[in-house]
């Protein structure tokens, strides 16, 4: 069966994968290699065939890139990865190469993953608001194909010692189990005037994707606080603990740590990791409000057992202080929190407190005091959160309209101001992008995940 970060994992291989196609790599001794994954783009009504005056600034960024490698007088363009030994652990490993530097044979395999999978690419288009001027991306892998490739990496000692052994302990463990449970990946999008619009999907048609032990929906989408200029609300699997053990101590690394939790009388498995969160919403906001000039970061994680996590608090501390970690008790308005600053940058500091059961951590008091708050009033009903979240394993979203003033501003606090930094140019052009938003659900049969970035009309 595959975990969330299983689904993580490879969602996002296939997205940069995707996204990188306009990037191709060098194109000389291919025609030994197998085809991986297919990937096709057609233009529909000449869009962005000739970008320099386009309105918008993104779109003609892009249609410069794409052109690169685009043929001026063909609508379609095709391309592939392979599996190349030598480009293993360097930027060329899986980039795809363009048509004209196939084989015939390689050319061949490609028609025919596009072909067998039409039917996929209709519905998935279907749902990316077609447009009479646009460009449409297919991509196609299948889990077999992929899975041997993996299993080179790992086995063959030319492959696998290119490898950090991170790198390893996450094929093994995450991907592997994903295509052994998955038949095939397949992906649509449409880049038009309207935005980039894509969907993607994992299949199997025996249904191994998931079971009720590790697969779950989101069940705080009623406290996602919208004033953010991010926020990623996911759920975490639900691990065996003693198999995750395992796979923990076979990292040497990880020794280090264990023998630490142990001294502070803490048992890494059974009070820390039993204790994960299931579910977690990540904020970000790039206004400089957390302590020493940090961006505004905050953290809200319902805990299965608040109590264990409450008993466990002078242990914790005593962990914080074997680490370097100050920690100081604080009080504001009848809620108790901790200030946690590491002794080499002791002017920032992250703060925790606890909301009920849930844990909530921030990069500045006044911002974990606001947090914390709007928990409790979703609790008592005095506020309510975005809005109720269904059958859904993740959802994203990332403000746009927002993005450039508050870098502009980060870019001005005591943090960063006089470090050097070069000059950043103004992203006036993020101002066309509106709300960037991902949402993943998930089925014994289908992994489903669907991205919407709308371009807001000139």
């Amino acid at each position: 069966m595959i975990s969330g970060r299983c689904k993580k994992a490879i969602i996002l291989l296939a997205v940069s994968v995707l996204l990188s196609s306009g990037l191709l790599a060098e194109t000389s001794g291919q025609s030994d290699k197998p085809v991986i994954m297919a990937f096709q783009l057609e233009r529909v009504g000449g869009f962005l065939a000739e970008p320099g005056n386009y309105p918008v600034e993104l779109l003609r960024r892009l249609g410069r890139a794409i052109n690169k490698d685009w043929p001026a007088n063909s609508t379609i363009f095709k391309a592939a990865s392979l599996y190349d030994t030598a480009a293993i652990a360097t930027p060329d490993f899986m980039k795809p190469l363009p048509a004209t530097a196939l084989t015939t044979g390689q050319l061949k395999r490609v028609d025919e993953l596009l072909n067998g999978y039409s039917e996929n690419f209709a519905k998935l288009a279907a749902e990316c608001q077609p447009a009479s001027q646009a460009i449409i991306i297919k991509m196609i892998f299948e889990s077999h194909s992929m899975k041997e490739v993996l299993d080179t990496l790992v086995r063959q000692p030319e492959a696998s010692n290119r490898l950090k052994p991170q790198q390893i302990y996450r094929i093994e463990t995450q991907l592997l189990p994903m295509l052994e449970a998955s038949d095939y990946l397949v992906g649509a999008a449409i880049i038009s005037a309207h935005g980039f619009f894509a969907r993607f999907n994992i299949v199997s048609n025996a249904g191994n994707l998931g079971n009720e032990k590790i697969e779950h929906n989101l069940t705080i989408g009623d406290f996602i606080n919208e004033n953010a200029l991010m926020f990623f609300a996911q759920t975490h699997p639900i691990e065996d603990t003693g198999e995750a053990m395992k796979n923990i101590r076979a990292v040497p690394q990880s020794e280090t740590v264990l023998q630490m939790v142990a001294s502070a009388g803490l048992d890494f498995e059974n009070d820390l990791l039993a204790n994960a969160a299931r579910e977690s919403i990540l904020y970000v906001n790039l206004d400089p409000s957390g302590d020493g000039g940090l961006p505004d970061i905050r953290f809200a994680a319902p805990v299965p057992e608040i109590d264990k996590l409450r008993n466990n608090l002078e242990k914790l501390k005593t962990l914080c202080m074997q680490t370097g970690i100050f920690t100081q008790i604080l009080e504001d308005n009848k809620i108790s929190l901790v200030k946690l600053s590491y002794f080499m940058f002791p002017q920032i500091a992250v703060y925790a407190g606890l909301a009920e059961n849930f844990l909530v951590l921030a990069t500045g008091q006044k911002n974990l005091i606001n947090e914390i708050s709007h928990i409790l009033n979703v609790k008592s009903g005095k506020a309510k959160g975005a809005k109720l979240i269904k059958d859904l394993k993740r959802f994203w979203k990332i403000k746009f309209a927002d993005f450039n003033t508050q870098l502009q501003r980060l870019l001005q606090s005591p943090l960063l101001r006089d470090k050097g930094i070069p000059p950043v140019s103004n992203l006036k052009f993020m101002e066309d992008l509106s709300e960037l938003e991902i949402v993943t659900k998930a089925s014994p049969q289908l992994i489903e995940f669907k991205l919407d970035l709308p371009i807001i009309k000139q």
